[in-house]
């Protein structure tokens, strides 16, 4: 709510146990069931959150090698030991693919030169494309 300023609106705090009401009783999509009943189960089966225009998992197509790629950090990765909100989830640095490898019926992992040692799979990587103009260091 905008008000003048100096002064302080109590309205949500009167009104927050009815909006986490109203969305602990609503059915999701994701489950199928009402957000109560699913907190008090041990696991819950949910549908993908996102319908993929690719082909993904075993089927994957590979990336070709040499592109420039940022990669998804792992909890904890980043030096401070502690996360915050504003802190970035995606490598700051740019790497390039350096090498792929497969099992059969496996997942394809990527290696970055320069990067972490672990392997990683599609998800965790997002491409930069090549006219993408980065900032100096």
């Amino acid at each position: 709510m905008l008000l003048p300023s100096r002064q302080r609106s109590t309205a949500w705090v009167k009104r927050l146990p009815d909006v986490v009401e109203a969305f602990n009783n609503e059915v999701t999509s994701l489950t199928g069931k009402k957000t109560a009943v699913a907190i008090k189960e041990k696991a819950v089966a949910s549908k993908p959150s996102t319908k993929y225009s690719r082909l993904v998992g075993l089927k994957e197509k590979k990336l070709p090698h040499l592109i420039d790629v940022r990669y998804l950090y792992q909890p904890g990765e980043l030096e401070g030991g502690t996360k915050r909100a504003t802190d970035p989830i995606w490598s700051l640095k740019v790497y390039h693919l350096e090498r792929s490898a497969t099992k059969p019926n496996e997942l394809v992992f990527y290696y970055l030169s320069d990067g972490p040692k672990r392997g990683l799979v599609r998800e965790e990587l997002l491409v930069v494309p090549s006219n993408t103009q980065l900032p100096h260091a």
